[in-house]
């Protein structure tokens, strides 16, 4: 890890909505701006908690998140564990136990509510309309607490 800071990122209802998914679009381009507007100002890793994960290596969904246009290079470390019948929130504590570097903030970009003890660092989007602009302020605060 370059940084202290995370990036809990999920791509579905975040990244993308059902109108671009349903267009055959991967992601929004109005959501990979927003997204990009964060990356401009503040530096944090990224760990991909989106089901995307499965089957997929870091490299292959960093490379994935690139070619959409997000400014994601050099930034994802990695994918939360798939533990069956396990809260996502659970998936993000296991990955952090594991993960030998000090982590200082992290945000959570999910359109789920399941986080448990991580709920303080979730930014929940509207499945229907993903990230936001307004949005914006509240992650970039959140990851520069400290």
């Amino acid at each position: 890890m370059k940084t202290s800071k995370v990036l809990f990122l999920d791509f579905d209802d975040v990244l993308n909505t059902s109108d671009n998914l349903a267009r055959g679009e991967l992601f929004d381009s109005g959501r990979v701006d927003v997204f990009n507007t964060i990356a401009d100002r503040v530096d944090f890793d990224i760990v991909v908690t989106s089901t995307w994960r499965l089957g997929a290596t870091s490299e292959e969904l960093e490379e994935l998140l690139v070619d959409a246009g997000l400014h994601a290079s050099g930034r994802v470390v990695g994918t939360t564990p798939a533990l069956e019948g396990e809260t996502r929130g659970a998936e993000i504590m296991a990955w952090m136990q594991q993960e030998p570097e000090k982590i200082f903030d992290f945000v959570i970009l999910d359109d789920r509510s399941d986080m448990g003890s991580c709920m303080s660092h979730l930014v929940r989007t509207d499945p229907q309309y993903g990230l936001v602009q307004e949005q914006v302020g509240k992650v970039v605060a959140m990851l520069t607490t400290a």
